[in-house]
């Protein structure tokens, strides 16, 4: 029986009705007539025409032409709803609704609305255009968020409720029991997926296009973050907000990006990235990964490290040598902890700069530890060389003069060998010795320093 307040039904409606307790599909095709009233479809879902003893009830409806809006604001929906190839009038109201899976598979809407609605099954938008926002704030889905090959477009949100927000989908606080799918999506204006959670992966790669921001700012994802060949463009703003993001891979492969990455404070158990794919502004403060793939050479991963517009930021330094000492790559993690004192140094007073760049010089901040034996061998022969020629004058009572053990004497200063206290600084080559005592307490220092900047890393 046919509600009164329904009418008379359309023969797409009445085709409608009678497919509906069991379950069946109603496909309209270009010759037929393809209007369906949303307040038929409402009535349906609602419990107007109860499922045939032995069936499942079900509203599968493709191609129609949805007249009016769909409201199902705060509904208990038994029936899974397949609305396929159909073109809405109205954007959808489902807010805080209860469904049995939903689809808008193929079709075209002006919007949506689905702010806190539970969803037992898949929600899909596979292959739609929505012209106006998709509101899926705080939405429940316990299977699928698909959105591959679908065209969504941004539109202002009611300031009163969402504040003076322009997005394409707003999915902050969303929570998806699988996978998120963005495979080959089109999106003008932002996709706001803050504080998602995702139990499986979020599927961006084959194509995706986001013209504004791609926001993932606090989601956790268990699986993968992909974006494999996507496309993030967002000229003068950021492209990518991934703060505080947490997953368990994050592919940064993205074929083309216009705009700021942010990954600060992320944490992620494989980074995979591609130096010839790395965006020109990148913030890498705090972010902590257990592996990069490639992990590459010290010296090809340092430009991505100096892409911050932050400035220097020591944590990004000390998590890339952690991780190169991690896989016992010990060479390469002194080359970043290297960088990190000279990079550190260009902030420096002019002072600090003179003394950094000694320390550099002698013993490459106590990462090249070769260099102060280098300048010891170094001075030490010059020093025997020219005291054999021009040994100084002998003492009452002293010693042999040995030339290599005066130059030691002089070069390493908490040390006494007796051949300085006996010979003096006298001589012809007194200028010779005030230098390499000079040299020896310099290196002295630098070796003191960088020892003490070793033991408090470690």
């Amino acid at each position: 029986m046919v509600p009164a307040e329904l009418g008379a039904l359309s023969p797409a409606e009445q085709r409608l009705w009678d497919a509906f307790p069991h379950g069946a599909e109603v496909a309209l095709t270009p010759d037929d007539p393809r209007a369906v009233r949303a307040q038929v479809i409402r009535a349906l879902l609602l419990g107007a025409h109860p499922a045939e003893p032995g069936h499942r009830a079900a509203l599968r409806l493709r191609g129609a032409d949805v007249a009016g809006r769909l409201d199902l604001y705060q509904a208990d929906v038994a029936s899974a709803v397949e609305l396929i190839d159909c073109t809405f009038d109205d954007a959808p109201h489902l807010s805080f609704a209860t469904l049995r899976g939903c689809s808008f598979e193929g079709s075209t809407l002006p919007g949506l609305d689905a702010f806190g609605a539970s969803v037992e099954g898949n929600l899909s938008f596979f292959k739609a255009t929505v012209t106006g926002a998709v509101v899926i704030y705080g939405v429940h889905v316990s299977g699928d968020l698909d959105f591959d090959w679908a065209r969504l477009t941004a539109s202002s949100l009611p300031p009163e409720t969402y504040g003076d927000r322009t997005v394409a989908v707003l999915g902050d606080a969303v929570q998806v029991g699988r996978h998120l799918y963005l495979q080959s999506t089109a999106v003008t204006g932002n996709v706001e997926l803050a504080g998602a959670r995702v139990g499986g992966a979020i599927i961006g790669r084959e194509g995706l296009r986001v013209d504004g921001e791609l926001c993932l700012r606090g989601a956790e994802v268990t699986g993968e973050v992909n974006l494999t060949g996507a496309s993030l463009s967002n000229p003068g703003g950021v492209s990518l907000d991934a703060w505080g993001l947490r997953a368990g891979q994050l592919f940064l492969l993205p074929e083309r990006v216009d705009g700021t990455v942010d990954l600060r404070h992320a944490r992620v158990g494989v980074l995979r990235d591609d130096p010839r794919r790395w965006p020109s502004v990148l913030h890498l403060d705090g972010v902590t990964y257990t592996a990069l793939e490639p992990a590459g050479a010290a010296r090809d991963r340092l430009p991505w490290l100096d892409r911050d517009p932050d400035g220097f930021r020591p944590q990004p330094y000390e998590r890339l040598a952690a991780f190169y000492r991690h896989i016992g790559y010990d060479a390469e993690a002194r080359t970043v902890l290297l960088a990190k004192q000279r990079r550190r140094r260009r902030q420096l007073a002019p002072s600090a700069v003179v003394w950094g760049l000694l320390q550099d010089g002698l013993v490459g901040y106590g990462y090249r530890p070769g260099r102060a034996a280098m300048w010891l061998l170094t001075l030490a022969a010059i020093g025997t060389t020219v005291f054999n020629w021009y040994p100084p004058q002998r003492g009452p009572g002293a010693a042999a003069f040995h030339p290599l053990l005066y130059t030691l004497d002089l070069l390493i200063p908490i040390v006494s060998l007796g051949q300085e206290s006996a010979f003096g600084l006298a001589g012809q080559a007194r200028w010779l010795a005030y230098v390499l005592t000079a040299m020896g307490w310099i290196l002295f220092t630098a070796v003191a320093a960088a020892l003490t900047r070793t033991v408090n890393r470690s």
